[in-house]
């Protein structure tokens, strides 16, 4: 150790002798003098014009080896390589040729179409800045005209999207102070990576005051000090763990354990401590070093607070770093040599341009001392913004008619993808008229984060321009920017709207979606056995999750959507208004809800008193408490219709006493602004109306069917569905007792909570169901001990509901466990129901609406009738990138139009539109 520090003492000897840089800069073609010419270090602020001779001389403290970049407007850039070896001058001339050539800057704005748009935005995302980083809409490419994008398809190897400059990109990086040329030499873009490199000069910006440049300084001693470059000389200097860094190393994945998602249980487990000094450093003959790595390390950044999507009870950054070779070098600034022997992931792969500093950066000791500001954690915005969601949701087709159905699907959209579990599983949609009044509404499950439903319009509904909103009562703390609003266009029969409609673009890496089929004909209908294939921009098959609308070509005709799934993910990378205040005055829903106010008898003052709600003769039921004022808010019921709610308030003999009153959960105030579409109107080239509707068979003939009683069992988990997660037997075996269990399937055990699961909330424990009987609201001991009353080796399978706890009611509000056991008998009989409602006020209270499915599978011996939807899948998926179906398809049907609207598992939107002559 002791030699080591000596070398770096004899390089910093080295670096305040200082080094001087001569040369001439001349045109290749006529061999004179080039004036004027840009000269500078790479990634430094260290440059200089040539003068009227062509010469040029740059004074500093450099590295041995450093990379020198010489160019001019119209001439090809220059680089060089050149090596000090303990030397202080360095001599080198530059031969610039002329540019063949290109485009006026006028001309290549006119060429940038809405394709190059779209790239150039996927393009900046990858370049400049991640979508959530508060420096995005700091940092600005001045000319991005100048870009120009290509789909290369090698002979071996990924096809990949090229973008070049035939001049450097002018950025301004407001969040850091710098202006940059950036001298893009190669960007590439692959489905699921990217690399990008050239030179960069820095200039630093002028402040306007103090103040701004007070900031500058602080953001960047931040970001130097969360950087690769500020690792990598903590660990060459082996500084205490406690200043930034704390690393891991990430052990081998165990068959025998699944990983959680708390970090105390991981360490030891999965991941081990490493100090610093145990890594091993060698220094280069060539002034560099070479860090060894034990394998795959995680970092921990001590002194920044992020949220992370790894750890639970983590709240700093998080990164992790490779070393394919085992190994990587660096300078001795910590700069690495070959940034191809580090592979970068979290926190550490965030930084783009917009955070990159140049290398002969040095930030102030005293700013490094400072707990660096959080930009994200410490911004309250920032914190409601993760709390944010959105409700998407799209139609069986583009205009309806009175009398019709028409069927929803959708999916919530959420600014922070990790926390859905805690937010809303119930999404109101309100039907508006051109006065912005609600004259329909329906209430629907939101189940893993999707949405279906139908309204059923009426036949007197007058024909004319309305819109669809649809809502979460959380997502009315934050206004109207995250309410969802469409135009719903009703037209008169007979007529269709029209419109004239822009050629679909398509850009490089877009989705692509194929078709193919067979076709079958019977008595009733027509047999279509359909495969849609989706592929990625590069061919290769892809998985994803989509809206499935096949339409009569003939009586359905194109017509614009506003409001696709695209279009409303740009609410991605929308930030709260300032005037949202922080009072979050609506509750999460996580199923039916009510909301009222107890009044004591007597005039007691109503301190907090218990409320207890029953559903029926007792299919649900639970106990809440109301607040100083005697207000209560109860969530978690499921039911559809109508249901009976009993209310009252109890003392401690459990009689009730006083009076309750329900009140409205109420509607969002009108939209500020009423969408339209413009549009003409044609008449259809038919007089038969035929409209969407459930009922579409003829009876063939007379038949009666006995229905068949289906008993749930253990094998369809007693009826309740696919649970969220699943351990069976084989598992089971091995592990030590059933809260290991539990544990592995995301249960922490210290606060009886499933993951994110009622994120905030003060509940109980997971509702129980052993054997089909189930044990509700047991207080948390009660639950502990009777898991623990049970050893793995006697249990067949354990199911854990969280997402899709809400069928189960405010008795599944914390979270659902199925225990089924090997004897498989139920350990005690349901107790008949029999709720003595005396005492309790009695409320009808709506519940989910209830809507007809759309049919699709019509028995063999029934007529199939004409209809506009010929089918509707609002949840359909992929298999390998393949989906098939088998569509019952009318007779007489001659052109269908198929849309597909979805993203898939790694993110990406799509949305097609494919026709078909049958």
């Amino acid at each position: 150790m002791r030699n080591l520090f000596l070398i770096l003492l004899l390089f910093s000897a080295k670096i305040l002798s200082g080094q001087t840089i001569r040369g001439t800069v001349f045109e290749k073609e006529s061999g004179l003098p080039l004036p004027f010419a840009h000269v500078f270090v790479n990634n430094t602020t260290l440059g200089a014009a040539s003068d009227e001779e062509g010469r040029f001389m740059l004074i500093g403290t450099f590295p041995d080896e450093i990379e020198i970049v010489a160019s001019f407007v119209g001439y090809v850039t220059e680089v060089k390589t050149v090596s000090f070896e303990n030397k202080n001058e360095l001599k080198v001339d530059f031969e610039l040729a002329f540019q063949e050539s290109g485009l006026s800057e006028v001309e290549l704005k006119a060429k940038r179409d809405k394709a190059w748009q779209r790239e150039f935005r996927r393009f900046e995302e990858v370049f400049l800045a991640v979508p959530d980083d508060p420096y995005k809409s700091q940092i600005e490419i001045q000319n991005p005209w100048v870009v120009e994008f290509e789909k290369i398809k090698p002979k071996r190897g990924q096809n990949y999207l090229r973008a070049s400059a035939r001049e450097p990109l002018k950025i301004i990086n407001r969040a850091l102070g710098y202006r940059i040329d950036y001298y893009l030499q190669d960007y590439r873009l692959i489905r699921n990576g990217s690399r990008f490199y050239g030179q960069v000069f820095f200039e630093p910006l002028n402040p306007t005051d103090a103040e701004e440049s007070q900031g500058w300084a602080e953001a960047r001693a931040a970001n130097y000090q969360g950087s690769i470059r500020s690792l990598n000389q903590s660990i060459l200097l082996n500084a205490p763990d406690s200043v930034e860094f704390k690393l891991y190393r990430v052990l081998p994945e165990r068959m025998d354990r699944r990983r959680t998602n708390e970090f105390y249980e991981e360490l030891d487990e999965s991941i081990l401590a490493v100090s610093k000094d145990s890594l091993l450093r060698k220094p280069l003959e060539n002034g560099n070093f070479r860090i060894f790595l034990p394998g795959k390390m995680e970092i921990h950044h001590l002194d920044k607070p992020w949220p992370n999507q790894y750890y639970r009870d983590v709240y700093h950054a998080l990164s992790w770093i490779e070393a394919p070779l085992g190994f990587y070098d660096i300078d001795r600034r910590g700069v690495l040599i070959n940034p191809t022997q580090l592979m970068l992931s979290g926190y550490l792969s965030r930084q783009r341009v917009a955070r990159t500093l140049p290398l002969d950066f040095v930030p102030e000791s005293g700013l490094l001392a400072q707990q660096p500001p959080n930009e994200i954690l410490n911004d309250p915005s920032s914190k409601l913004n993760r709390l944010r969601e959105k409700a998407w949701i799209t139609t069986s087709k583009p205009y309806f008619y009175p009398g019709e159905t028409a069927w929803l699907g959708g999916r919530m959209l959420y600014h922070e993808p990790t926390l859905k579990d805690s937010l809303s599983r119930v999404v109101y949609v309100d039907l508006l008229d051109s006065k912005a009044e609600v004259i329909q509404s329906a209430t629907f499950p939101v189940r893993e984060g999707k949405l279906s439903g139908a309204l059923v319009l009426s036949e007197d509904l007058k024909p004319g321009d309305y819109a669809l909103r649809a809502y979460t009562h959380w997502s009315r703390n934050f206004g109207q920017l995250d309410e969802f609003l469409t135009p719903f266009v009703v037209m008169e029969l007979g007529y269709f709207p029209t419109i004239d409609l822009p050629d679909p673009v398509e850009y490089f890496g877009e989705i692509q979606v194929s078709s193919s089929y067979t076709l079958r004909d019977s008595l009733s209908y027509r047999l279509m056995d359909l495969e849609l294939a989706l592929k990625d921009g590069f061919d290769n098959p892809i998985d994803g999750e989509f809206i499935l609308s096949i339409t009569d070509a003939e009586y359905v005709r194109e017509f614009p959507r506003i409001n696709s799934l695209e279009q409303a993910m740009d609410w991605l990378d929308t930030a709260l208004p300032e005037d949202v205040g922080t009072e979050l005055s609506h509750p999460v829903e996580y199923g039916i809800s009510i909301q009222g106010q107890f009044i004591p008898d007597k005039k007691r003052r109503p301190l907090i008193n218990p409320i207890t709600i029953v559903r029926g003769d007792l299919e649900d039921y639970g106990q809440v408490d109301t607040d100083s004022a005697g207000r209560f808010w109860a969530t978690g019921l499921y039911f559809k219709d109508t249901a009976q709610i009993a209310v009252a308030a109890m003392d401690s003999k459990r009689k009730p006493y006083g009076s309750v009153r329900l009140d409205s959960l109420g509607k969002p105030d009108p939209p500020s602004e009423f969408p339209r579409i413009p549009y003409q109107k044609a008449s259809l080239p038919t007089d038969e109306d035929i409209l969407d509707a459930a009922g579409d068979y003829i009876l063939l003939e007379e038949f009666v069917k006995e229905a068949k009683k289906e008993v749930a069992k253990e094998s369809d988990w007693y009826g309740y569905g696919e649970p969220d997660r699943v351990m069976t037997e084989d598992q089971l075996a091995m592990s030590l007792n059933m809260m290991t269990v539990l544990t592995r399937m995301g249960f922490n055990s210290n606060s009886l909570k499933f993951g994110n699961y009622s994120y905030g909330e003060r509940t109980g424990a997971p509702l129980l169901i052993i054997d089909g009987s189930k044990f509700p609201f047991l207080e948390n001991q009660e639950f502990v001990d009777m898991i623990n009353s049970y050893v793995p080796k006697e249990i067949k399978s354990v199911g854990i509901y969280t997402f899709g706890a809400g069928v189960f009611g405010m008795a599944g509000y914390s979270g659902v466990v199925i225990l089924e056991t090997k004897r498989g008998e139920r350990i005690r009989e349901e107790r008949s129901r029999n709720f003595n409602s005396k005492g309790f006020q009695l409320f009808d209270v709506l519940g989910f609406t209830e809507f007809e499915e759309f049919p699709k599978n019509p028995p063999a011996d029934q007529y199939l009738k004409k209809k506009p939807t010929i089918f509707w899948e609002p949840d359909a998926k992929t298999d390998d990138g393949v989906f098939s179906v088998q569509v019952k398809i009318p007779h007489g049907v001659r052109q269908l139009r198929i849309r597909i609207e979805g993203l898939t598992l790694d993110g990406e939107v799509f949305n097609k539109s494919i026709e078909l002559t049958l």
